[in-house]
């Protein structure tokens, strides 16, 4: 299915005056004024023809560019792995220990090239105000997911973040683990097989999998974006959050107008030639449920997944003042990623204190899905 587009403004603009200037389509001048002093540098991700991304380049999907002796992780059996299959149904709680047992490697999600982030100013100046200025300045940042555990498993066992600081020329391009290619192929197999009961498609040969994307080269691009209702940013801008209230009388409000503005970019995009806008590195991030902060710091200070609404009402400020001290390191879109049908987005968080000291084995994934 082809994209649909629309001619109106996507929650991103490229410079404040850029902002104003295609908010005021939409809204009233005071409106405009909070709009933009509430505007958070991000980077996102454009993509490139393929084949343009050499070693080293940014990318979404395929396989990483690792030096000799760095291996593509493995996820072993976790501890705990019957806390982790009791977290969903019967069916996908012994489809979770099959999937354990086989102590797999991770799926590779993205590679990030920390010297083109560093490149993006966005419009301002180098330096402590550049959306990437807490990044490494060199090297790459890659990333690696447990896809198939996800869902049931926000934490730091489920991903794993290196910072590799070779130098390009002594990078060399992997070929998928032979287990985890197999996992792939089995898959397809399965979904092949029900596809055909229901006379629908099959999979591609190299379509994607909860054990790898399609290869897509990417550029990064220096954006503004608009604090999302549910994010915490949010709730440091009281003017904006009062303004955005839900209306009693029915009438269409700027609340209405405002979430308008975000489902028209990440709405109206399908199939493989999604634009992916929901992708990004940095900033605020964008939730399907509440901030992922808050599950960051949930899982991160309680080790559960979940907390029941007593747990939650008794230690909601020390969860929330938690969950200030976490930053977006990474956003993917999971239907984008799989470039099939596909629901979900994984966050990559990182505390900004573990990220000042380059700690990225203490990052958290948490997935989410509406």
């Amino acid at each position: 299915m082809s994209p649909v587009q629309t001619e109106k403004p996507g929650p991103m603009f490229d410079t404040p005056a850029d902002a104003q200037a295609q908010l005021a389509q939409q809204f009233s001048r005071p409106q405009v004024e909070m709009v933009v002093e509430a505007l958070v540098p991000t980077l996102v991700f454009r993509p490139q023809p393929k084949g343009r991304a050499g070693l080293g380049g940014t990318r979404i999907g395929g396989t990483p560019d690792l030096p000799p002796g760095l291996a593509w992780p493995r996820r072993t059996k976790p501890a705990d792995v019957e806390a982790i299959a009791k977290r969903g149904n019967v069916e996908a709680g012994e489809e979770m220990r099959r999937h354990f047992r086989k102590e797999l490697p991770y799926a590779f999600f993205a590679q990030v090239d920390l010297g083109e982030a560093q490149e993006q100013t966005g419009g301002q100046a180098r330096g402590q105000d550049a959306p990437a200025a807490a990044l490494p300045g060199h090297g790459r940042l890659l990333f690696f997911y447990d896809l198939s555990a996800g869902p049931w498993d926000n934490g730091t066992e489920s991903t794993r973040v290196i910072w590799d600081e070779s130098p390009h020329d002594g990078l060399v391009t992997q070929v998928m683990p032979p287990d985890l290619a197999r996992a792939a192929e089995a898959h397809r197999a399965e979904i092949a097989k029900v596809n055909r009961q229901f006379a629908l498609p099959v999979p591609k040969p190299d379509s994607g999998t909860p054990y790898g994307g399609p290869a897509r080269p990417m550029s990064l691009h220096a954006s503004l974006r608009p604090p999302a209702i549910e994010s915490l940013e949010m709730e440091a801008r009281p003017t904006l959050k009062a303004a955005l209230a839900p209306r009693s009388d029915g009438e269409e409000s700027f609340r209405d107008a405002y979430q308008d503005l975000f489902s028209r970019a990440f709405d109206s995009y399908y199939g493989a030639a999604n634009t992916g806008r929901r992708n990004q590195l940095l900033g605020a991030p964008l939730p399907e449920q509440s901030d992922p902060r808050l599950e960051a710091e949930v899982v991160s200070r309680f080790g559960v997944q979940h907390l029941s609404q007593e747990q939650w009402k008794a230690h909601r400020p020390e969860i929330e003042a938690g969950a200030r001290a976490w930053r977006l390191l990474l956003q993917i879109d999971v239907g984008d990623f799989l470039q099939e049908d596909g629901e979900g987005t994984v966050y990559f968080l990182i505390r900004a204190s573990d990220l000042t000291d380059r700690r990225f084995d203490r990052v958290v994934a948490v997935y989410q899905q509406t």
